[in-house]
């Protein structure tokens, strides 16, 4: 295979479908947290590429909440994997929104979709042995509005080479 990047998708393609997975994977399941926790009032989601064990090229998806307007991403990531956020979410983990609601969005595609979609707005060089959510850069803050949910995409292509980018395991089948 060459060091060429093969694409997927084009990069207006993966706009949509990063819209697409807002819309119909994130809101819903950030929506169901706010629900069954009113005094949470935002959230935020963030991505990390990083290899995990089956995949070098996982691009991971997590949502932290919190009280605030804007989750502190900073007090987010001091709490650590098991302690609870004081400042977001008191008493519980930030990516822990409420009973009922997992602490992750079941239907995001680590190892396929995702990668395409999200590979360009994440930082270069990460691990699964860095600290609790280190890896991570925010693409896009929920805030409640009443009895809706207004989204702000924040995310900034880091890496821009990389957006519509082919999964490995796809390019690699395709070699």
């Amino acid at each position: 295979m060459s060091d060429e990047i093969q694409r997927s998708m084009s990069p207006e393609q993966a706009a949509a479908g990063r819209e697409r997975y807002l819309r119909e994977l994130v809101l819903p399941y950030v929506r169901r947290g706010l629900a069954r926790a009113p005094e949470l009032r935002s959230a935020m989601l963030l991505v990390a590429q990083y290899w995990c064990d089956e995949a070098d090229d996982a691009v991971h998806g997590t949502v932290v909440f919190s009280v605030l307007d804007e989750p502190d991403l900073d007090a987010a990531r001091a709490c650590g994997w098991d302690e609870p956020d004081e400042v977001n979410t008191p008493g519980r983990r930030p990516d822990e929104p409420s009973e009922g609601v997992p602490g992750y969005i079941m239907e995001w595609d680590d190892n396929g979709e995702a990668i395409s979609l999200f590979a360009a707005f994440c930082e270069e060089d990460c691990h699964q042995e860095m600290d609790f959510l280190e890896a991570y850069t925010p693409y896009a803050v929920f805030r409640r509005r009443g009895d809706e949910v207004a989204v702000e995409v924040v995310g900034k292509k880091q890496r821009p080479w990389l957006d519509g980018v082919m999964p490995e395991w796809m390019a690699d089948a395709e070699a």
